[in-house]
């Protein structure tokens, strides 16, 4: 065992040998994973930040990556667009294709998959944020390699206002929302509808999203309620993710891209539906039972191919693809909370339908690099695929409260999945039509667990400790392709110090994330053609520290620092595919994951200038970084300054709030992503000019207010 492991474990065992039952206790509460956020953190064993709604309006959120920068631990790669690509301490960031990034996403109780790489949301509902770091499958089930995303959305009960709010910005922004809540003792109900539209920066990066959503909450009486959620969100995407594809000269000479994007007009219909039962106890016991149904459609044209070798000439789009994902379940919790010991009972029923249709519009001829060949497709050929899967959780946590200053929490959980995959395929070899159809299935049972201790030094600071594990099951597509792919694993390793000081809260940890296992093609990250296994391992270790001060004092400040070093501790023969069609082979064992800083700030100082008119400021820095699993190409840092003023009035006795904001001062054109898999330009090798390249916008400016009455 080595030392960082020895450490923890010896902090748990340590602690809870430490007792004294003769002092008074305090109340101590377990997590739940479906109710609204704990934020009483004085027993939590795993390093966790939360954003409430007035550091999310402060902000300024247009991707949900905007706000998750200030949290330590968070390694972002944002492209553009609303569609957000979510990892936690260097976990999947080698990937960037569609892949899981390791992080669980739970919406109100709903365990929402990822898809295409990334999270879709209707951001102008969120409330609250919660982050929970380290592997956590043991309470969130798949996918939790690196932690959870817990989004809770806003809540009707106590509010009787009309808010009405509108943002104006650069590129042609626009933002306007209209809330409606109204309460009283028996009913709550919220009613909102948004808009959001911009022509962006890029090329080809128009925008729009429209929503409506409304909440219903009924109260049976004091102790128990009934609510019900639905919220319908459609969005348009011109172009998806759009790149510079000529490397870092192309980036200075034509930052905003060629408009050569590989899909175009995405349109994304999301509808999501919740019913809740809420009941409390005596004796502070909790029963929730929460039923969900999600949908996520997606329709695009992709593929862009030169039709008439004039590269004068446009390309032609030749593919149609649908994706429908649908979710639905039943999540129950019942919850215990005593002043000695605490426990929750969870169990999970879900159903998850994906279902992916792609036809070939125009006649083509392209060389695949998954057949290594040059390949004629044509008009009528498609592909459809339905992935059918389903889920059973049980799950458990146990907290109990030795002394008033040591608290020991257990949590498992037991996973069930079977999964199943049938395909149809509508081929054409010039001749002859022909259809084929397989069928893929595989179960998969996994346990998962976390262990931790908390010891009060005083009645400030305390000390955090915990082991935690997690799994992520393979794809149906990776099963069809090697039926003995096992789940990828993380264990997770944590000591952390929390508590406030006269002028600020603070938490920090160390720890040590192993990933072991992980899927993708046994040649590398993007090696077509190879069959896909447990490839590789990685490690990251990392020190993150979070300092807060009283917002509501006249000078404030939110400070994250992060620093992570990240690297392959297993994998197969690493491949890159040049222009020539020749193979080479790397050794990339001791190398750095891509597109992992050592060093990310972030610095929000807030002053409060009068009583009126608070001015903020935003300091975000991140050190360079690697492009590709190789470590050829090292992108730069970069740092930049964001400023704010928000003023606060009355009118007609009514709250009224202006703001004003300029994002990246300075006008830094840095690189937001980079990526690097193959030799691009075609000169038989890899360098910095076959980088794909999302160039940041530079200096913007957005204006808005918000009334209520």
């Amino acid at each position: 065992m080595n030392i960082g492991k020895s450490i923890v474990l010896s902090a748990i065992l340590l602690g809870n040998m430490s007792i004294n039952a003769s002092e008074n206790l305090d109340l101590i509460s377990v997590e739940s994973s479906t109710i609204g956020i704990n934020e009483d953190k004085k027993t939590e064993v795993s390093s966790s930040s939360i954003i409430n709604e007035e550091k999310i309006e402060t902000v300024g959120i247009n991707n949900i990556n905007d706000v998750l920068k200030t949290i330590p631990g968070t390694t972002i790669s944002t492209r553009t667009g609303e569609m957000a690509q979510i990892h936690f301490r260097g976990v999947g960031q080698q990937q960037f294709m569609g892949e899981n990034s390791g992080v669980a996403i739970i919406v109100d109780g709903v365990p929402v998959r990822q898809q295409s790489g990334g999270i879709r949301l209707n951001l102008k509902d969120i409330e609250t944020i919660k982050v929970i770091k380290g592997s956590a499958s043991y309470l969130y089930g798949d996918t939790a390699l690196a932690g959870a995303l817990i989004i809770t959305t806003k809540k009707p009960k106590d509010k009787n206002s009309i808010d009405l709010e509108a943002t104006l910005g650069s590129h042609n922004y626009r933002d306007y929302l209209l809330s409606l809540y109204k309460s009283n003792d028996s009913v709550a109900f919220a009613l909102n509808g948004s808009q959001r539209t911009s022509d962006g920066y890029w090329v080809d990066s128009e925008l729009w999203t429209k929503s409506i959503n409304g909440k219903l909450m009924y109260f049976l009486d004091d102790t128990s309620d009934v609510s019900f959620t639905a919220d319908i969100t459609n969005k348009y995407d011109q172009a998806g993710s759009r790149s510079v594809t000529a490397g870092v000269s192309e980036a200075q000479s034509n930052p905003k891209g060629d408009g050569d994007s590989y899909s175009k007009d995405n349109y994304i219909d999301l509808d999501k539906f919740t019913l809740s039962y809420n009941k409390s106890f005596e004796n502070d016991t909790n029963l929730l039972i929460s039923t969900y149904f999600y949908k996520d459609f997606y329709k695009k044209t992709s593929n862009p191919q030169d039709s008439d070798s004039n590269s004068a000439t446009p390309d032609v789009y030749t593919h149609y693809s649908e994706q429908n994902l649908s979710q639905s379940g039943i999540k129950a919790e019942y919850t215990i909370n005593d002043d000695k010991f605490a426990s929750l009972l969870g169990l999970e029923f879900g159903k998850r339908e994906y279902e992916n249709k792609d036809d070939t519009i125009e006649n083509y001829t392209a060389y695949d690099r998954r057949k290594r060949a040059n390949v004629n497709y044509y008009d009528g050929e498609s592909t459809l695929s339905s992935d059918e899967e389903t889920i059973v959780g049980l799950y458990t946590e146990f907290k109990y409260n030795f002394t008033p200053k040591l608290t020991t929490t257990f949590n498992i959980r037991y996973d069930y999945q079977d999964k199943e995959l049938n395909t149809k395929e509508r081929d054409f070899d010039g001749t002859v039509w022909s259809n084929t159809n397989s069928t893929k299935e595989k179960t998969f049972r996994n346990f998962s667990y976390r262990l931790g201790s908390t010891y009060k030094l005083n009645d400030n600071n305390s000390i955090f400790a915990s082991y935690s594990t997690a799994f992520e099951t393979p794809d149906v597509e990776d099963i069809e392709s090697n039926e003995n792919i096992k789940e990828q694993t993380s264990r997770n390793y944590e000591l952390g110090l929390r508590g406030n000081k006269d002028i600020f809260t603070y938490e920090t940890s160390v720890y040590q994330l192993d990933n072991r296992n992980i899927i993708g093609p046994e040649g590398g990250t993007y090696s077509f053609g190879d069959t896909t296994d447990n490839a590789g391992d990685t490690r990251s270790r990392g020190l993150e520290l979070s300092l807060k001060s009283d917002a509501q004092k006249t000078v404030s400040f939110d400070f994250a620092y992060t620093y992570l070093h990240t690297s392959y501790t297993r994998y197969n023969t690493f491949k890159h595919t040049y222009q020539d069609r020749s193979t080479h082979n790397f050794d990339i064992v001791g190398n750095t994951i891509p597109r992992t800083s050592k060093h990310t700030v972030d610095l929000f100082l807030n002053y409060r200038a009068t009583q009126k008119l608070t001015l903020i400021s935003e300091i975000y820095a991140k050190s360079s970084y690697y492009a590709d699993e190789t470590n050829i190409v090292k992108m730069p840092g970069y740092g930049i300054l964001n400023l704010q003023a928000r003023y606060k009035t009355k009118m007609k006795k009514n709250n009224l709030e202006f703001f004003v904001k300029a994002n990246n001062v300075f006008d830094k054109q840095y690189y937001r992503a980079a990526y690097l898999h193959r030799d691009k330009r075609g000169d038989v090798g890899v360098d910095s000019e076959d980088v794909s390249i999302v160039v940041d916008p530079g200096r913007e400016y957005y204006a808005g207010l918000k009334y209520s009455f």
